[in-house]
């Protein structure tokens, strides 16, 4: 669903269960997604929830980040803060013009942010790992079937042992 003609993106890793975290931290480490991800989201506006900006401990360096919290006083270095998604994206297409991406907003966690986006979603940048975590405690809703793969690449990381697919959906 364009807004404004801006198109929002979720970008996500998971396992074959839908998981994209543990203990409010990536299950996994594979350097090759990590550099995918940055490539997709620089020079963006990025939104997410408070504790997936938690977990990464900082704002990400050449991206416009926008956090939602219910909490009003809540503030970190770096980050713009709307109290709902509507908001959130509300207040992001103000950005975007500003941003090297001028036709893009990125939604990049966590599970609850995904769950109350996903209708909104026009593209999905998903990684597919080969995995099961054990134990997750934040998932990735079910894709909607009006979403179809349209382009993907298998990989795989030898530190880990690991196969993944970086795969791109569209409605």
């Amino acid at each position: 669903m364009s807004i404004n003609k801006i198109e929002i993106v979720h970008v996500v890793a998971m396992d074959q269960q839908y998981c994209i975290g543990k203990n409010n931290d990536l299950p996994w480490h594979l350097p090759l997604d990590l550099k995918h991800f940055k490539e997709v989201t620089q020079g963006g506006v990025i939104v997410m929830g408070r504790k997936t900006l938690e977990s990464m401990g900082r704002a990400l360096p050449k991206r416009i980040n926008w956090v939602i919290t219910r909490d009003p006083s809540w503030q970190f270095k770096n980050v713009k803060t709307a109290d709902s998604i509507e908001n959130a994206l509300a207040q992001a297409i103000e950005d975007v013009p500003h941003s090297e991406q001028p036709s893009k907003i990125f939604i990049i966690g966590g599970g609850e942010i995904f769950k109350q986006t996903i209708h909104l979603a026009d593209c999905l940048e998903l990684t597919h790992i080969d995995l099961v975590v054990e134990n997750g405690n934040a998932y990735y809703p079910t894709i909607p079937s009006e979403f179809k793969k349209i382009v993907s690449s298998k990989h795989y990381d030898e530190a880990s042992n690991t196969h993944f697919e970086f795969a791109t959906y569209r409605k």
